[in-house]
């Protein structure tokens, strides 16, 4: 076996627990000590120390962290921050993929790469962003994962803005090492996810000049619904709001209640449509929402890695490895519902989608009046799957040439994704099966179709396919990325200072790329009511070139340089540079820093031919909203003089609601197209920091950070279009005609000065608008004691993060710094103690967040103080609380070839602290973390080697 040192006289990297360890370089008495490469750098080296931070967790300490998937260990990183996963997407462009976002700047400005080398994205976008699907990487194939905390487009290119993942899997193995682990939450069985793999390997690099690796890994998640795991919500949440105040709109009283809105029925004011079986204490019949409202997806995939390097002789080497993946996850959606309650505008096919009450020639009305129905469409086809195929095949040669070593690879890789789903309104349908929701008084609000629904769809009744697909048809969209390379470098050392080697390493690469995604037809003419649509057909070719150079000035003071050069089309080369130096002040202590700069190319979604047809909701409409809120007074002033067995005192009340929501909380389309005009996102960024290693086996390290980034690239709200009309291009704002206005009637027009017709639709691209600035301190350290039962060490990990502010063209300047504002904790840390005594190998490992207040940026005023004071919220209340959770390792490896372990995630059983905020966002009905309902949970894991 070989032996791990550390060179003589080096400085360790500062290390993150037992967890972050530094790639060492290995030895034997046989050859001289091996050259690694350390991302963000293409210049081997002895030395494991860089100018640049870089944490590393190596497969050991993966086990340690009892995870389930690349998403998961990438989660644990102190630099990461939530962004979207294949559990929570269900309502994003690009369901059934996770990513990864460093510096809280994003998931397109996080690069992915696998060995070195990029993998394909998803192949939908969401919205404009472009990403790595993390789903499609295999967990056990891994050797390490290596992260680089800052900028790297100098090295890699565009997307490296907030740093780089570099995922190197397992080479040189032999044998056959099969693994199986089950999860599951102890408090809710209902979360459990079982993994399986196997990895083989054959040929002995040294003896036989080849080596094969082949991995194979299955994932299994089942689904929750939160029916199932409701009445384990925190009490705090529905015992402190059981009574709220009127017009709050807090609902954290009906925790786990059903609603009125139902299957077959509600007519407020007659009761419940006949044939309902649940019935509440005031006659109404009731659903169970909770029964379709999911709390985790279910998920299957399959990952595969076949790797493969031969020694040609004469010092070359050819390599090769292909990649494939196959995810589906599958999501159930809550049944849609129908009712006076829900938002009044929707839009569809370019119409307003309007609420209608049941009209009195219904045969189900016995009132004599219209009345206000209530209903579920619990007989639709409600789902959505995404299934994901991607894949990676490479080949390449590397080699020796004088001092130079040389490489170069070419490969093809891709992705396919299929999203389909159901229960969704069609607008066509609505109107063929039901009845047209635009036939109407727009005077008394009463619909004019007696036989509004009472045509194909019938309340209450089955109902056949050709009605329900008719009325809630498949939709979704197919994407498709191609991405081709070729690339080559050389590295070597061209001279010396003093006895130190000047190193440098020089390449090229080209790249062509296609991306196309295609909705389905009812999604591109808009008919399905309430969703957007995206499209994007167009290919590019690039090409880059790099050089890097590594200076010794002096025995203890290194100065390195790099650039690369990349050239996309439509826009001029661009150039990142980066300085770094490093200085041995002592034996036991190094100085570091860096400058740079970074860039990220506008995607085939921004600047190549594409769209995006998406929705404002809650548009309040300047030229119309005050005139509507004085008619919605009058109505309702109307209504209350009128007695209450008049039928027209709730038709009056309901179109002041309408007529309200129509201009103060309208639902606006939004179509946005490609700018081939753009520029690249750019980016400033620095480092300075330490590392310091006191005594033997104790490292220490601090690093403070600073990006700032310009030309963001995405759009202008519709709110900020509309208090600049006047100053728009025509077509950016869309409006009706006056005539046959569907707010207001001529005579209301000319009575409450309505001037500008009705808001149809806002139209632009994608612009260079916005930027971002945030700073923050890294801290690393770790020792390592041997002590009479073992040994011990002891790691911790932490990022501080100082400030985080968006520019607003609103104030012309940045808004409020985020940091310990609503989701940017300003301390993230964990801390691990691990001991090795024996056949056992047990860790505890504590993750750490601080406390955050309620409110977002400078325009929240819903949860300042003032606003949580109004909302009956104690300033204790008015804030999410610092939170820390303890979880356990424990292996064991006394039987042979068997290692058995168990992970205990939060130990102590501990509930996360409440957020307000998110609980009420979301309706009062559920918490926005799961972690709330699974408490602690258990992972089992079996490992055995076959010889």
């Amino acid at each position: 076996m070989k032996k791990i040192a550390l060179k003589t006289g080096v400085i360790a990297v500062a290390l993150t627990l037992a967890s972050s360890q530094v790639v060492m370089a290995q030895e034997d008495s046989a050859r001289p000590i091996e050259k690694v490469v350390i991302t963000g750098s293409n210049i081997k080296r002895i030395d494991t120390e860089t100018a640049t931070p870089v944490e590393v967790l190596k497969r050991e300490d993966i086990t340690r962290l009892g995870v389930n998937s690349v998403r998961e260990a990438l989660a644990t990183l102190t630099s990461s921050s939530d962004t979207l996963t294949d559990i929570g997407g269900s309502n994003s462009f690009a369901s059934g993929a996770s990513a990864v976002s460093l510096r809280n700047l994003g998931k397109q400005s996080t690069l992915v790469l696998l060995n070195s080398r990029r993998v394909a994205p998803y192949a939908l976008a969401d919205y404009n962003e472009v990403f790595t699907n993390l789903d499609s990487l295999p967990l056990d194939a891994i050797d390490r994962i290596e992260v680089l905390r800052n900028g790297g487009s100098s090295i890699y290119g565009s997307d490296a803005v907030a740093g780089v993942i570099n995922i190197i899997t397992r080479s040189d193995f032999q044998g056959v090492q099969a693994s199986a682990s089950y999860d599951q939450s102890v408090k809710n069985e209902q979360f459990k996810t079982k993994k399986a793999s196997i990895t083989a390997g054959f040929g002995d690099w040294v003896n036989d000049k080849y080596n094969v690796l082949a991995n194979v890994e299955v994932f299994k998640r089942g689904e929750v619904l939160w029916r199932d795991v409701v009445d384990d919500i925190n009490p705090a949440y529905g015992n402190k709001f059981s009574a709220v105040a009127p017009g709050s709109g807090l609902m954290f009283g009906n925790r786990g209640a059903p609603s009125t809105f139902s299957y077959p029925g509600n007519l407020i004011g007659q009761g419940a449509v006949p044939g309902c079986t649940t019935l509440n204490a005031a006659g109404l019949c009731v659903y169970d929402r909770f029964s379709r409202f999911e709390a985790v997806p279910k998920a299957d995939r399959v990952n595969g890695l076949l790797s493969a390097k031969f020694d040609l002789g004469g010092g070359t080497e050819a390599f090769a490895e292909a990649l494939y993946s196959h995810t589906k996850t599958s999501y159930t959606s809550a049944f849609g519902t129908y009712g006076s309650t829900n938002p009044n505008t929707v839009w569809g096919a370019g119409n307003t989608f309007i609420y209608q009450y049941l009209p009195a020639t219904h045969p189900l009305n016995t009132t004599g009046e219209d009345v206000e129905f209530r209903y579920r469409w619990a007989d639709a086809p409600s789902y959505q799957d995404a299934t994901s195929d991607q894949y990676r095949v490479l080949g390449g040669v590397k080699g020796n040439w004088r001092s130079f070593d040389w490489e170069s690879a070419a490969g093809i890789m891709g992705s396919k994704t299929k999203l389909r789903s159901a229960g969704a309104l069609s607008d066509s349908g609505f109107k063929q099966q039901v009845g047209d929701y635009n036939n109407y008084d727009p005077d008394t609000f009463s619909v004019r179709d007696p036989n509004f629904f009472n045509h194909g769809y019938q309340i209450g009744k089955v109902n056949s396919p050709e009605v329900l697909n008719a009325l809630f048809p498949v939709n979704g969209y197919d994407g498709k990325i191609t991405q081709y390379f070729v690339d080559a470098k050389l590295t070597g050392e061209v001279g010396k200072i003093a006895d130190r080697a000047i190193n440098i390493a020089a390449g090229v690469e080209l790249r062509h790329e296609k991306f196309k995604i295609m909705p389905t037809d009812n999604l591109l003419q808009g008919d399905i009511v309430g969703y957007g649509s995206a499209t994007a057909n167009a290919s590019r070719s690039t090409q880059a070139a790099f050089a890097e150079v590594n200076l010794p000035i002096t025995s203890t003071f290194d100065v390195i340089g790099a650039a690369r050069i990349d050239k996309f089309p439509g826009f001029k080369a661009h150039t990142s540079p980066k300085l770094a130096a490093t200085w041995k002040a002592t034996p036991a202590f190094m100085l570091r820093g860096t400058l740079e700069s970074g860039f990220r190319a506008p995607n085939l979604t921004e600047s190549a031919q594409s769209s995006k047809f998406a929705f404002d909701n809650g548009v309040v409409d300047p030229a119309r909203c005050p005139q509507a809120q004085s008619l919605a007074q009058a109505l309702r002033t109307q209504s209350d003089a009128l007695p209450a067995s008049n039928p027209n005192k709730s038709l009056l009340l309901a179109r002041a609601d309408t007529v309200e929501g129509n201009e103060c909380a309208a639902g606006v389309p939004s179509v946005v197209l490609n700018n081939p005009n753009l520029k690249p996102e750019t980016t400033h960024m620095g480092t300075v920091g330490f590392v310091l290693e006191p005594i033997k086996n104790t490292n220490f390290s601090l690093d403070y950070w600073r990006i700032e980034r310009k030309d963001e690239i995405g759009i202008k709200s519709t709110a900020e279009l509309l208090a600049a009309e006047a100053d728009q291009p025509a077509g950016v704002i869309q409006r009706a005609a006056l005539a046959g206005d569907k707010t207001f009637s001529a005579a209301e027009q000319a009575t409450y000065n309505v001037t500008r017709g009705a808001l149809t639709g806002t139209a632009g691209s994608f612009l260079n608008v916005a930027r971002t600035k945030t700073s923050g301190i890294d801290v690393s350290g770790n020792t390592r004691i041997d002590t009479r039962i073992g040994r011990v060490d002891l790691g911790l990990n932490a990022t501080y993060l100082l400030d985080l502010k968006n520019f607003s063209s609103t104030l012309n300047s940045y808004g409020d710094n985020l940091a310990g504002r609503y989701g940017y904790s300003k301390t993230v840390a964990n801390a691990t103690v691990a001991l090795k005594t024996g056949d056992f190998r047990n860790s505890l490992r504590l993750v750490y967040q601080s406390k955050t207040s309620l409110q977002g940026d400078y325009f929240d005023e819903t949860y300042t103080s003032d606003g949580c004071t109004t909302l009956r919220w104690s300033a204790d209340e008015c804030r999410i609380k610092a939170y820390g959770r303890l979880d356990w390792n424990i292996g064991y490896t006394g039987i042979k070839d068997l290692t058995i372990s168990m992970f205990v995630r939060n130990l102590t059983n501990r509930r996360p602290p409440l957020d307000l905020r998110g609980f009420n966002e979301a309706g009062g009905v559920i918490p926005q973390s799961n972690a709330d309902v699974t408490g602690r949970s258990v992972r089992l894991t079996a490992e055995y080697s076959f010889r």
